[in-house]
C-alpha cells in the first residue's frame, strides 16, 4: 500500500462548531461506511455546556452520487 493510500485510509475530517459567543469546538470525524452503503465521515458529539445547558448531537457527511459497490 502506498503512502497516499495509507493517508486516505486513516484520514479524518475536523468539523469546527462556532457558538454564538465565539467559542469553538473541534470535532474529529473518522471515516464511516453508512448502512445505506454510502461512504463518508461521522461522529457523535460529546456533551458540552453552553449557557448552562447541555448540548450534544452528531455530524454526518457522505459522498453524493452512487452508493459504494462491493
Amino acid at each position: 500500500m502506498s503512502e497516499e493510500d495509507k493517508k486516505q485510509n486513516t484520514s479524518i475530517v475536523i468539523a469546527k462548531i462556532k457558538m454564538p459567543d465565539g467559542k469553538e469546538h473541534e470535532i474529529p470525524l473518522p471515516k464511516k461506511t453508512f448502512s445505506t452503503g454510502r461512504e463518508g465521515y461521522y461522529a457523535q458529539i460529546p456533551s458540552f455546556v453552553y449557557n448552562d445547558e447541555v448540548y450534544g448531537g452528531q455530524i454526518q457527511m457522505w459522498k453524493r452520487g452512487n452508493k459504494h459497490k462491493e
